[in-house]
């Protein structure tokens, strides 16, 4: 009995270039076209082409079980990321509203020597990393921050901005 290796004991088969390629050119069109050409919202676009992927993944040999299982393992996998994503928002809408980031502004544009700002900026953002654990939230809130002081002195955003993200 002759079996094709490319076809798993289990009926599922391995995709070809074109299978595998067809739900990201069905993403590209469905955007480019519907997006860009027509102005549709996205949202659509995206379950259309979401459907596309599962359909091929049928296709496939795949069950909806097994679909269903894997997009849980890799938000599974993707959950610890998506958690330091929000407590960085947190943490940045909380230094916005509190007046912490307009008052670093402040404090900058009257303390810092324009000549120093890229190396204070280079320093602060690595303490505030340390002292904080999130390089996102050390750019996302000093960082704005030295940004803000850089556009008031006029400096290089560039160099400032290399200087954030070198320490964050």
């Amino acid at each position: 009995m002759h079996t094709d290796p490319s076809t798993p004991r289990d009926g599922r088969r391995e995709p070809t270039l074109f299978l595998a390629f067809l739900p990201v050119l069905a993403l590209l069109i469905l955007l480019g076209g519907g997006y860009i050409a027509f102005e549709l919202p996205v949202e659509p676009l995206l379950i259309i082409a979401a459907i596309i992927a599962g359909l091929v993944a049928i296709s496939l040999g795949y069950t909806w079980q097994d679909i269903i299982d894997a997009i849980a393992h890799k938000i599974a996998k993707t959950m610890p990321a998506i958690l330091i994503l929000i407590v960085v928002g947190l943490l940045i809408g909380t230094w916005m509203a509190g007046g912490t980031i307009p008052m670093l502004i402040y404090y900058g544009l009257k303390l810092i020597s324009p000549q120093y700002l890229a190396l204070v900026a280079l320093v602060v953002t690595a303490i505030v990393s340390l002292c904080t654990g999130t390089s996102w939230g050390s750019a996302g809130t000093i960082g704005v921050a030295f940004m803000g002081v850089a556009m008031g002195m006029d400096a290089n955003l560039a160099v400032v901005a290399g200087a954030v993200v070198a320490r964050a």
